[in-house]
């Protein structure tokens, strides 16, 4: 016997009445959570942080870990384990077959401290890139190579670190001058959403 659906009427006309208003998306607007289909806010997977008390911390469950198809932002003082946690997601992301990239901004990634941590050099993309609009095209770049291939397949892009990054017009004045800071707040909350809604799809 089919299960008799749950769902609330009125929640189902507004959501065909959604998607049909939206037709042109690439994506679908309206969405039950329920898992009878598949959700933008859907997690796939979880890459390991190298630590099982964190995993659990940031996951709520034995063997999570950084949620798959977010983007994760890791905070902290100077030398407080913020390059470790990312050097351990990208050795977790490999074990499970994916791809990992680093892009560095500071030029100050260690080749020994990625080895020592498991990371297979040999399959990790390395990026040195200097601005806040040549990492996110970069980024973007990426992701939409990836799709192009298979849309399953497991990437890792760790930026280390975002806030060491200058916009292209900061880079080309002075040194003397200052206010770039509203600027780099802008093309970051934009290049976000970008990325957000690519990666959610």
């Amino acid at each position: 016997m089919a299960k008799k659906s749950t769902k609330d009427e009125l929640a189902g006309i507004l959501a065909d009445s959604l998607n049909k208003k939206f037709k042109n998306s690439s994506y679908r607007t309206a969405f039950f959570l329920d898992g009878t289909g598949d959700s933008p806010s859907e997690i796939k997977g979880w890459v390991k942080t190298g630590s099982s008390m964190l995993d659990l911390a940031v996951s709520n469950r034995p063997n999570g870990g950084f949620p798959v198809g977010r983007i994760i932002e890791i905070t902290g003082l100077e030398a407080s384990g913020k390059s470790l946690l990312a050097a351990h997601a990208l050795a977790n992301t490999q074990e499970q077959g994916g791809l990992g990239v680093y892009i560095d901004t500071e030029n100050a990634v260690s080749r020994d401290f990625l080895e020592a941590i498991g990371v297979d050099l040999s399959k990790m993309l390395y990026v040195p890139l200097e601005t806040i609009e040549d990492i996110f095209e970069a980024v973007e770049g990426i992701i939409s190579k990836v799709r192009e291939g298979s849309n399953d397949r497991l990437v890792t892009i760790v930026v280390d670190s975002i806030m060491g990054a200058s916009t292209k017009t900061e880079m080309a004045s002075e040194f003397d001058k200052d206010g770039y800071a509203t600027q780099k707040a802008i093309i970051l909350s934009k290049a976000m959403r970008k990325i957000t809604n690519m990666i959610g799809r």
